[in-house]
């Protein structure tokens, strides 16, 4: 096989153990990617056991189509976003499933290609659409928002204490050309950005513009309020995220369906009769081992939490 087929899947044996209880039952990875977790979760799956895979790249579909070839019968792959999964398995006349994958982070194929526009680190155009079907790209957030909903990018989907400078330094920037290539915008931050700090700022600016281009938080939530009803009973939920902004998202949705009671706290029991739907598996959030993220070093910001439909 290629070896750009070969994306290395993060915390496999984590996602093996807490999503498959019924090897036979119906699996969703709504990240499909090049089919790294797919392969391994299919390779413990029963005859009767099937995986549906779902993504809305069309280069991650075709590599992942090659790479679980052996698994062809029991595997479809769908184009498509995981937050329409609703829709997606209405539409194979599927209401629930026995377990559902997310892995939100970037596939090596989307970070080491420079014509994907993703990374700092090599010249390409400012695209980072996650499919080339979304219409705004990077460049087009980039030359047309307004410099107060630039620093609100940077700062609420980057964390970035120098939003503002960034924002107003693209503005002034953008009236003398408009910015289509990443080494642009990346010389755009270092020069508002002291040196020792310079990859900490362009890696959560690039992240910002990321998030922003691909509506991914938006998409994150969209797909947790509809997960519960797409789940069996005892049915998992694994999510791995790989920053703080997707891992609150998972995190307080996790609690809220663990203890969702509104009542006042000075009341002596519950009378909103909220029950549980979830039970937590991961008290502490999953980290990769310090062989892992030797062996793959992009696997070192990864968290996975996973839970079961009660």
């Amino acid at each position: 096989m290629n070896k750009d087929l070969l994306h290395t899947p993060v915390l496999v044996d984590q996602v093996i153990k807490y999503l498959i209880v019924n090897p036979s039952g119906i699996f969703v990875d709504g990240t499909l990617g090049g089919g790294g977790h797919s392969f391994e979760i299919l390779k413990r799956l029963k005859l009767g056991g099937r995986l549906i895979g779902i993504d809305w790249d069309d280069v991650a579909i075709e590599k992942a189509r090659q790479r679980l070839q052996a698994f062809k019968n029991q595997v479809l792959i769908k184009k498509g976003n995981f937050a329409n999964l609703t829709e997606i398995l209405a539409a194979e006349k599927i209401d629930k499933v026995d377990g559902i994958l997310l892995d939100l982070g970037l596939s090596s194929f989307h970070i080491d290609v420079p014509e994907r526009g993703f990374s700092y680190l090599s010249d390409g155009p400012l695209d980072m659409r996650m499919s080339k079907d979304s219409k705004r790209t990077a460049a087009d957030i980039l030359s047309n928002e307004s410099e107060s909903q630039l620093a609100w990018i940077f700062y609420n989907y980057g964390e970035e204490r120098r939003s503002r400078a960034i924002a107003r330094t693209v503005v002034k920037n953008r009236q003398q050309k408009r910015l289509e290539t990443t080494k642009q915008f990346t010389e755009i931050i270092k020069s508002v950005t002291p040196y020792s700090q310079r990859i900490k700022t362009l890696s959560r600016c690039y992240q910002a513009v990321r998030i922003a281009t691909n509506g991914e938080l938006d998409n994150l939530q969209t797909f947790l309020d509809q997960s519960i009803d797409l789940l069996h009973f005892s049915a998992r939920l694994v999510i791995i995220s790989f920053h703080s902004l997707e891992d609150r998202l998972v995190k307080n949705f996790l609690a809220k369906q663990v203890n969702p009671c509104e009542c006042p706290p000075e009341l002596p029991y519950c009378v909103c009769n909220k029950k549980p739907t979830m039970k937590l598996l991961t008290r502490k959030v999953v980290t990769p081992s310090i062989e892992e993220i030797k062996l793959n070093k992009r696997s070192r910001s990864s968290k996975l939490r996973a839970a079961e439909r009660i």
